[in-house]
């Protein structure tokens, strides 16, 4: 028999305690068998169809794998039936013995103790009442023709919100699960057919179905998959999330598949309905898009359309021999290339959020096909985004190294070698905008690895190129193009010899008038760029830093700061001996968010404090606004009111400065200012 913590204080009337939106607090003793307990099992094995022991195995199913759920007194009364108390019947209280010890009423809501609820649920599968039965006869009970909203929410999640398990999500639902290990597979088919039939109007429940017929099923019925996921797309035909699961039972299915003829025809599908999924993210603006969890709204640009391809792509590739690869490669040599390119900026401009990063297998899939389709391997790449984190290849955090791969660090003469070939090839098409740029980037990014090298361009002439495309076409260049711009442009420190007003400052060495300009079209680039679109909700990683430099030594790359970062945490592990990796990444993105990188001597060194020109003050969940002089040091005189220094940057959007000594703050740029949103955030005006 199962055993449940024992506690006098799990009653009704003290229920007023327990708040809705917090933990249900149950003392923390041993467990040992309760007399009500006892008396719990006697009632349930002689009464396991009395309609209070189904509403309790229901309250507990509900607590134990929804957190926060409950069911109003009203529906409650619904499955007990009558008489009602308004009509003479006895009180809830009543009615509910011997269970009423283990629910929690907090006004019309009722509940089991969080606690308790996930033993009561043991308990009552050991006595024949078993989760599947339960949830089948909750939607039975509740799920009429009018459904409460807070009741469909709970089933939802009770059937298809998926949990993070160490590294990667659960496959189904914690209750799935659980029926799938105790019950088997038909009993969790069961329970989501139901569910399908009793919202017919979702697609979250057919889709769960299909995942449950090719992932959990043995052996995978892919027909019955197909069907159901073609249900799901029936019911939102415009959904990416959706349509992608047809994708993956096809991409599963070539896994499997042996054959040429077989391989292609099975190819060929699952390449049609990964393009699907593309259309129709293209098309998913972010405040209608419905994800393939929950049915909600969606933050984020859905990506899984363009990198199923390349699964797909690689697979197919790898299945075939030398011989039968060719008109593969004819046929998906331009797509590849170009997927490639999309995940290159992608994954080189934003990560998911500051906490989280891609999966170790997304770049190596995306790598591997790109250099079976193209011979190239990806970490060659002399494009505007591969010359942006080439300095990354050998630190801990690259994507380079997450994917396993023996990426060594850029040395100075491969960087050399690098602008040598671009310098050629600038010199070749000097009316090539994209080629110009790639020529510029490569000069500042051997400035970060050797500021005195001989073959770097002078800046004089790197602004000479760049101004030779400023004035035409501005309409349609590249947020890379304005990146280069402001970098290029941005005025010296201020001399040591001038004092005074900045204001009566020539405008040479107070700033560039053009530069705040030059941000409102960077701005307006990286909205018709569509990075706006395809990076929504991503967090964009700083590219370049001020630094206390001079020319193009004044701009120092992110890598310079995570390699300080990551030899900083090298030494606090040092005597760690489990699940270093795990540790390392966690420290490391927790020294960026509180800011801890901030305060390192050696990045203090190197980084040029900024101050604003209006004394500001930072709040949580407040818009902010500071203003900087680009070339002065200090604005405002130290004894009136000095104001907070920042740390200037730039993303593929624009400028973001960065308190010093304070949590992250990101200042993103809008069309007249850098302008912040919700959140830890500042505004700045230039």
């Amino acid at each position: 028999m199962s055993c449940i913590t024992s506690t006098d204080s799990v009653a009704s009337d003290r229920s007023d305690e327990t708040s809705d939106d917090g933990p249900d607090e149950v003392s923390e003793v041993e467990c040992i068998i309760n007399p009500k307990i006892q008396k719990v099992s006697q009632y349930v094995i002689e009464n396991p169809e009395s309609t209070n022991t189904q509403l309790f195995s229901m309250l507990a199913l509900l607590s134990a794998y929804v957190p926060g759920s409950y069911l109003l007194e009203s529906e409650c009364q619904q499955i007990l039936g009558p008489p009602d108390p308004i009509h003479g019947g006895p009180p809830f209280e009543e009615r509910m013995k011997p269970f009423i010890d283990f629910i929690s009423k907090s006004g019309p809501k009722c509940k089991i103790h969080q606690k308790l609820a996930p033993e009561c649920v043991v308990l009552l599968n050991d006595l024949g009442i078993s989760r599947s039965a339960t949830a089948r006869n909750l939607m039975s009970s509740l799920c009429g023709d009018q459904i409460e909203p807070h009741l469909i929410r709970f089933i939802k999640d009770l059937l298809t919100k998926r949990e993070m398990g160490e590294k990667v999500k659960d496959k189904f639902s914690r209750l799935i699960e659980d029926i799938k290990k105790h019950e088997g597979f038909y009993k969790a088919l069961s329970v989501l057919r139901t569910a399908s039939d009793k919202f017919g109007l979702s697609p979250v429940f057919p889709q769960v179905v299909a995942r449950l017929n090719y992932i959990a099923r043995n052996p995978p019925h892919y027909g019955y998959a197909i069907k159901w996921a073609n249900k799901a797309i029936e019911r939102d035909p415009l959904n990416s999330y959706f349509a992608d699961t047809l994708g993956q039972i096809h991409k599963h299915r070539l896994l499997k598949t042996e054959g040429f003829e077989n391989i292609m025809n099975i190819a060929d599908k699952a390449f049609e309905a990964f393009k699907d999924v593309e259309r129709k993210a293209e098309e998913e603006e972010s405040s209608k898009t419905a994800t393939a969890d929950t049915g909600s709204t969606s933050d984020t640009f859905n990506n899984r359309g363009l990198f199923g391809f390349l699964q797909v792509a690689k697979i197919t590739f790898e299945k075939l021999s030398q011989q039968q690869r060719k008109s593969l490669i004819q046929n998906k040599k331009m797509e590849v290339e170009a997927k490639f390119e999309f995940f290159e900026w992608y994954l080189g401009f934003s990560r998911p959020d500051m906490k989280t990063l891609e999966p170790p297998f997304f770049w190596k899939d995306v790598a591997y096909c790109y250099k079976h389709y193209t011979t190239i391997p990806a970490a060659e790449s002399t494009s505007f985004p591969g010359l942006l984190v080439c300095l990354d290849h050998g630190l801990f955090t690259s994507k380079e190294r997450r994917a396993e791969f023996l990426e060594a660090e850029k040395t100075v003469s491969d960087l050399e070698e690098i602008r040598g070939v671009l310098k050629t090839t600038y010199e070749e098409n000097v009316d090539d905008v994209k080629v110009a740029e790639r020529y510029i980037l490569s000069n500042i990014v051997l400035s970060n690895k050797m500021p005195d090298s001989p073959q770097l361009t002078s800046v004089r002439e790197l602004k000479t190129i760049i101004q030779r495309f400023l004035g035409i076409e501005r309409s349609h260049r590249s947020p890379g193009f304005y990146l280069l711009v402001l970098l290029l442009l941005w005025p010296e420190e201020k001399p040591p010899a001038l004092q005074g007003d900045a204001t009566q400052l020539p405008l040479d060495l107070m700033f560039d008038c053009d530069l705040q300009q030059y941000v409102t079209l960077m701005k307006k680039a990286f909205e018709r760029a569509k990075y706006a679109k395809y990076l929504r909700g991503r967090h964009l990683l700083p590219l370049f830093f001020l630094g206390k430099g001079s020319g193009l030594s004044k701009w120092v790359h992110k890598s310079r700061l995570d390699a300080v970062v990551e030899e900083k945490v090298d030494v606090e592990l040092a005597g760690e001996q489990e699940d270093i990796n795990t540790k390392k990444s966690v420290r490391i993105a927790d020294m960026w968010i509180k800011g801890e990188v901030w305060q390192l001597p050696e990045i203090q060194e190197i980084l040029l404090p900024v101050e604003c020109q209006s004394p500001v003050r930072l709040q949580e969940q407040e818009e902010q606004e500071v203003c900087i002089c680009p070339g002065e040091n200090k604005i405002l005189d130290a004894a009136v009111l000095r104001p907070p220094l920042f740390y200037l940057g730039f993303t593929i959007q624009g400028p973001v400065v960065f308190p010093v000594g304070r949590p992250q703050v990101t200042v993103t740029s809008e069309e007249n200012s850098l302008a912040g949103h919700q959140g830890h955030e500042a505004t700045v005006d230039i």
